[in-house]
Order: structure tokens, then sequence, then C-alpha cells
């Protein structure tokens, strides 16, 4: 196989959400997320790793002898993470998909009292889930920019591969309409029911004018994006469940069809101490790669310059491109 050497290896940390020299802000139909600052509690959770591999040891044993035994998948993996809490086992029935990150972006804390609630509010704390709302607002501080910087345009459009509930996505559109400026997005799903929450999630933020959706496979990106003509592709989180051949081979579409300096984000998760809670607890294995496998794959996709950034805790990490204009010598 020919690879292209990576041009990006360094990865730089985010740090704040502001955008001095815009006058952007967030509008305020809904806030589900605090997004003054990010998250970073990290020192409880590296005292409960005991516990967590306590809690991954008894449901690989359970499992085990389930499996030996022929015996269907136990309904509760371990009543002290989906056996008392209904939104912890709503995570875990969803695991890979939009309504267990729905889950995890507008989960409530200390809203009660009960045995559950304090479950509920340490799970969803654990470093992963930090990090997975981390992402989230870096995700709309970086599709922001690209926003901006394709403001010359009258109208912006955005393509969100794999979108799941788009909840970052529509906030944006929400947000830049109510400072007078025009973005649209095609929401591109295979999931339905993703879809339908999107089209709620628009309509809610009053902006229902201004996304379209298709019910089809990423694979599709080369027809959609000819149709729609977007200046922004974003897909972010499918890299976490593709193999190496494939997502090369899906980043080379997006490569084809974006137009010269327009934008691509994608991300992937890093290795990190949780990782084997996530697989056999939650019932949700990830692909783990380093910033520089990242990069490679981008590359040797056709993009270059590639730039990374990461959220505070390192577990995400973004790859953000412009692409080049090959008509300016």
């Amino acid at each position: 196989m020919n690879s292209r050497t990576a041009t990006a290896t360094v990865v730089e940390i985010s740090r704040g959400l502001e955008i001095s020299r815009h006058d952007i802000s967030t509008v305020s139909v809904t806030k589900p997320l605090p997004v003054s600052m990010y998250e970073t509690r990290r020192w409880l959770y590296w005292l409960a790793l005991p516990v967590m591999w306590l809690l991954i040891l008894w449901v690989m044993s359970k499992k085990g002898i389930r499996k030996f035994l022929k015996l269907p998948e136990a309904k509760t993996n371990s009543l002290w993470f989906d056996g008392l809490c209904p939104e912890l086992r709503k995570v875990k029935e969803g695991a890979a998909s939009w309504k267990a990150l729905d889950q995890i972006y507008n989960w409530r804390f200390n809203q009660g009292y009960g045995l559950g609630d304090k479950l509920g509010d340490f799970w969803f704390g654990m470093i992963n889930a930090q990090s997975v709302r981390n992402r989230f607002k870096l995700v709309k501080e970086e599709v922001r920019r690209a926003i901006i910087a394709c403001n010359g345009h009258q109208e912006v459009r955005i393509l969100s591969l794999a979108c799941g509930s788009a909840q970052a996505i529509i906030e944006l559109i929400a947000e830049f309409k109510s400072k007078g400026s025009h973005v649209s997005a095609m929401l591109l799903d295979q999931d339905q029911t993703a879809l339908d929450y999107a089209q709620v999630l628009a309509q809610r933020y009053g902006v229902s004018d201004r996304i379209q959706v298709v019910n089809a496979t990423v694979f599709r990106v080369s027809g959609v994006a000819k149709t729609f003509k977007p200046q922004i592709i974003e897909m972010l989180g499918l890299l976490d469940y593709l193999p190496y051949p494939t997502a090369v081979k899906l980043i080379s579409k997006i490569q084809e069809v974006l137009p010269p300096k327009g934008f691509f984000l994608t991300c992937n998760i890093m290795h990190n101490s949780e990782q084997h809670f996530l697989k056999w607890v939650i019932n949700w294995p990830m692909i783990y790669r380093t910033p520089q496998d990242m990069a490679e794959i981008v590359s040797n996709g056709g993009f270059n310059n590639v730039r990374l950034v990461s959220e505070p805790l390192k577990l995400h990490v973004l790859a953000i491109v412009q692409k080049e204009d090959t008509h300016v010598l």
C-alpha cells in the first residue's frame, strides 16, 4: 500500500471557546450544555480505576459463562452501571448511536437524590463522558471558525456525514441565524430515527427551513455533495468505527467533491484508561488511534496541511483541513 507522509503530527490543545475578533455569540433558545469552559475532572476517575477494573472483570466473567452455557446476553451488565439508572441503561442499549450521545450531551447533574441518580452523576461524569462533551464544544468552535472563513459567500452550506442528532450543527445554524447570516445544512445518516430527532431539534431551534435530511450511507457523499455543493463537510465520530482502508477510501471521496478552499473536519478517539470499561461494561467498542495514525488517514485520503486539535482531556482529536486551491500558483 502506498502511503503519504502525514504533514501534521503536532496536536494543539484547545484552551478557550471565544473567537474574540468576531462578534458571534451563542443564542439563548435553549442551552443544553454549559459552553463557558471545558470539563477536566480527572482525579476522581483515576482513583476509581481499580473499581472500574473489578466491574470489567466481573462483566467479562459473566459474559464468558453465559456464552459457555449458550445463554443469551444478560439484560444488565452490572447493577452498578446499567442496573439502577435508566439513563445509563439507555447509553448501554444505544452504544455507538446518537441515542447514547444524546444522553451524554444532555445529562443534568445533581437533579436527584436516589441511588440511580447518584450513579448517573458519577458515570456521566467519567473522563470519556467529559471528553465527549468537550468534543461537542470543540466541534462547535472549529465549525464556527470554518463558517466565518466562508462568510464571503451569500450562503454557507454544511454537509454533515453520519450526523446523528446533529445537535452541534443545528445550534450553530440557529446562532448564525440570530446574527443575520444564512447557514444551511444537509444532514446525512443511515439511521432514520437520528434524522427524525434532528428535525425535532431543528424545529425547536427555529431552523427547520435551513436543514435538509438524507437517509443514506456516507458512501453516497459524492452524489449528495455534487447536488448540495457544500463549502464545509464534517464527519465527526464515524472514524471511531471505520478500519484504516475504509476510512482512507471514504476521505478520498470527500476530498474529490470538496471545492477548493472548502473545509473538512473529522475526529477520532485516542487510547485511554477507560477504553476497556467502555468495551465490556457499556458494550461500546471503538477503534482507538494515535494522533499520528489519524493524520496519516486524512493525509492518505488526499488532504495536505492537516491541523490537529485536541480537547483538554486529550481523548478526542479533531483534524481540520482547508482544501488547497490548485489553480493558485
